[in-house]
């Protein structure tokens, strides 16, 4: 998320709350009973995402390569659900050439073919990651649970230290509301929940969760940033208006997409 317009007034904070009570029992509801409840929601989220991206980058007129770049992420996170993921990095490889080719050469707009191919790829590698980590362990709603609880720490600590503390700006060229002591704030806040979390669960040590929790802190800051560069490069202040007092799916879940690449590929190394 991404606050560049001014302070939210009281009545904006009331539409974001109930926007956030409404959408937060069904997301965890899905996430609890797994699949095909979590596998839909992911699938959902990634055609979402994907039209968001693609109405960015076209200025909410999509053309051919747009709804390419939807058709393409929504069929690799459906077969990968029914268990074809053997598939999704060859069946990613086509896609990307195929989009960056057509988008170069015969719509010639070398700009808009690099974003495109960017959005395709990182889309759909963050969303498969909340898919693999769900399904490919017997604790995954665990593993799901504690990356959404990190993210909406950090979002929470990092808005009232931010507010309450203010003091130097991060990247205010990129994001004029955060501060470096939003982000202390929110790492704070999130390896406090991880040590919490894992006491609770006792699935993982305390002190390792907690440290990694901070660090998710920064990396789903760094998703922020991500996506208020990309908005502002198309001079766009919300990924669309689908989530009243949010804006778009994208602008809540930027931090939570980098953070589960990032868990995701830890799990693959370890």
């Amino acid at each position: 998320m991404d606050p560049q317009q001014k302070q939210p007034k009281k009545s904006d904070l009331l539409v974001r709350s109930l926007s956030s009570i409404v959408l937060g029992p069904p997301v965890l509801a899905a996430v609890y009973l797994g699949s095909p409840y979590s596998d839909e929601l992911i699938v959902l989220s990634g055609l979402i995402l994907a039209w968001e991206w693609a109405s960015l980058c076209y200025r909410r007129k999509i053309k051919a390569p747009g709804w390419f770049l939807v058709v393409a992420i929504t069929g690799l996170l459906t077969f990968s659900a029914f268990g074809y993921t053997d598939f999704f990095i060859p069946a990613l490889l086509s896609s990307t050439i195929v989009l960056y080719v057509y988008t170069r050469f015969v719509d010639k707009d070398s700009g808009l073919a690099f974003w495109l191919t960017l959005g395709l790829v990182y889309l759909s590698v963050t969303t498969y990651s909340l898919l693999w980590l769900r399904n490919s362990y017997e604790n995954g709603f665990e593993i799901v649970l504690w990356i959404l609880l990190v993210v909406w720490s950090t979002d929470i600590g990092a808005y009232f230290s931010g507010k309450s503390i203010g003091g130097p700006k991060i990247a205010p060229s990129i994001s004029p509301k955060k501060t470096w002591a939003g982000l202390i704030g929110g790492m704070i806040s999130a390896a406090v929940i991880s040590y919490v979390f894992a006491e609770i669960t006792e699935l993982y040590d305390p002190i390792i969760l907690s440290v990694s929790g901070a660090v998710l802190a920064v990396v789903s800051q760094m998703g922020d940033f991500f996506e208020s560069h990309i908005k502002r490069k198309f001079d766009a202040k919300d990924s669309s208006n689908l989530i009243p007092g949010h804006g778009g799916l994208f602008d809540r879940v930027d931090g939570l997409l980098a953070c589960s690449l990032l868990v995701f590929l830890i799990h693959l190394v370890y």
